[in-house]
């Protein structure tokens, strides 16, 4: 399949010495998960909290793409968030947002309206409660969880896919991502991956990582995608009858940071099509 040739071809510039400069303005309890996932992915994180240097950090460092993480969103948080996301659309660097929690309460809808009207977000990914909140929908969620029942999941990514002109990744039960022109379908993963806090934001950086690698951002978020689900597979496949999750979690980063192109062609289960 072209696909796997491509998304083969993007793991293996984890391997070349021009390491992507990745801006991080995420949340304080999966920071280092990310910026882990992001070396894991050949690239170079930098973090800033600070409202002066958000104004002219892009430019000034050479960054190359950037992560919103709304887990921990403050005020001051959201106010250097638009200001590094201005900077970023003036440069042409991508933006993915991971909208963590946005239902948790008002000012977190608020927050997400703001960066949306103001800023253009190259990739969002979330889960389908939170796709459906910022769709205006009425969603089964609690805090970073959803529970839908992801029946209508395509229809959801591909109306706000068209709708903000950006990439759209639900991870789910079966992950879905598109560019409203453009589905594919990914199958791979394991209900462990739910145990551990911060893979879905792993995901997020390893999709950034690539988005810094690469300007085809459907294939790096499929990458990101497709790499945390069969590096869950294997991982699991190490787990002993004694282990829990944190050795789980142990294995999970061991093959994040292991996988090769060969392993990817070999565990994948995708299916694309056009719309």
């Amino acid at each position: 399949m072209e696909l796997i040739e491509s998304l083969k071809s993007l793991l293996n510039k984890k391997y070349t010495e021009d390491k992507p400069l990745i801006t991080f303005m995420t949340n304080y309890v999966t920071v280092l998960d990310l910026v882990d996932c992001c070396v894991y992915a050949g690239g170079s994180p930098v973090l800033t909290d600070d409202i002066v240097e958000s104004h002219n950090l892009i430019p000034h460092a050479g960054v190359n793409a950037v992560m919103f993480n709304f887990g921990t969103i403050t005020r001051q948080y959201l106010d250097i968030m638009v200001n590094i996301g201005k900077s970023a659309n003036k440069f042409n660097v991508p933006i993915m947002l991971d909208p963590a929690a946005i239902s948790a309460s008002p000012f977190r809808g608020e927050a997400i309206k703001r960066v949306l009207d103001e800023v253009h977000i190259s990739i969002l990914k979330g889960n389908l409660g939170e796709i459906k909140t910022i769709l205006g929908y009425e969603a089964k969620a609690k805090g970073i969880d959803s529970f839908e029942d992801e029946s209508d999941g395509e229809e959801c990514c591909i109306k706000l896919a068209k709708e903000k002109n950006m990439i759209v990744a639900m991870t789910g039960k079966e992950d879905i991502i598109t560019d409203g022109k453009t589905l594919v379908k990914i199958k791979n993963g394991t209900p462990r991956l739910q145990k551990v806090v911060g893979t879905g934001s792993s995901t997020g950086a390893l999709i950034t990582t690539f988005s810094g690698h690469s300007d085809d951002y459907l294939l790096s978020t499929v990458l990101g995608i497709l790499l945390m689900g069969i590096s869950g597979e294997i991982a699991e496949k190490r787990l002993k009858v004694e282990d829990g999750n944190r050795s789980f979690k142990l294995y999970l980063h061991d093959a994040l940071s292991n996988i090769t192109p060969q392993e990817l062609e070999e565990y994948a289960r995708l299916t694309i099509k056009n719309l």
